[in-house]
């Protein structure tokens, strides 16, 4: 069974949509927390590979000021995986899950994935800045696979039910 999600997740990732938000964040979260500009210039890299020049630099912009909000109104430091990891975390899902919902015009998983993320009184900036990234990736014809909000939910359940067990998880530690 774990062979097959793992799989799945990296079907899921291989596609260039998908990429540049987790790899987006991922590159952006770590140059944030190392100092050092690196990571943001491997997502630079990646952005320009994917988008070309059209696009890459307004996406880019976009990302980063979606990633600085969400920063800002984050219930709890958010988690994440290293760069090309074929693992998923929660935060990583739900900030896919939100790009999706505005790219799909699925408010359900929209206000699944704000309130998973975001405190209550600051969500309205959170789903500004995520929603000027979501239209530009879609401008670009990038647009994320629908995540509905059964599975997001899903989601949520499995992290909550899961999260009182840690000393028994073998997974490969996410940074926050």
């Amino acid at each position: 069974m774990q062979g097959q999600t793992h799989t799945i997740a990296h079907r899921y990732l291989s596609r260039p949509p998908e990429r540049l938000v987790l790899e987006g964040y991922r590159h952006w979260t770590e140059s944030v927390v190392t100092q050092s500009p690196v990571p943001m210039d491997a997502a630079n890299d990646l952005y320009r590979e994917i988008l070309g020049a059209q696009f890459s630099r307004p996406a880019f912009v976009a990302m980063a000021d979606f990633l600085h909000t969400l920063g800002l109104c984050a219930k709890c430091p958010l988690h994440m995986f290293a760069t090309n990891t074929p693992n998923i975390c929660t935060d990583e899902t739900m900030i896919l899950g939100l790009i999706s919902g505005i790219q799909n015009g699925d408010d359900e998983a929209v206000e699944l994935c704000l309130s998973a993320l975001s405190c209550p009184t600051r969500c309205d900036e959170v789903v500004m800045a995520a929603g000027s990234f979501a239209l530009i990736l879609k401008g670009a014809a990038k647009i994320l696979m629908p995540i509905p909000s059964e599975v997001l939910t899903s989601i949520l359940n499995h992290h909550a039910k899961t999260a009182a067990h840690r000393f028994n998880d073998v997974s490969p530690p996410t940074f926050h």
